[in-house]
């Protein structure tokens, strides 16, 4: 996954995740990421039009939106 968030950031790409709240809800993410330091994503999350933060531990499931 740190390949994938890392090459993300590079191109400046989305990726779609399903994220656990640390209350225990699952919502599904579109999140622009501009930051990783190994824990946490920080990046523009278009399901709150704003910059939040993202723990790694609780991405459930991770794609990015390249094209390849």
């Amino acid at each position: 996954m740190t390949n994938l968030l890392m090459r993300c950031i590079e191109e400046r790409v989305g990726i779609e995740m399903i994220y656990l709240s640390q209350k225990g809800d699952i919502s599904h993410r579109i999140v622009i990421p501009y930051s990783f330091d190994g824990h946490i994503i920080k990046g523009y999350c278009s399901t709150r039009k704003q910059i939040r933060s993202f723990h790694i531990r609780n991405i459930l499931s991770v794609h990015s939106r390249l094209s390849s």
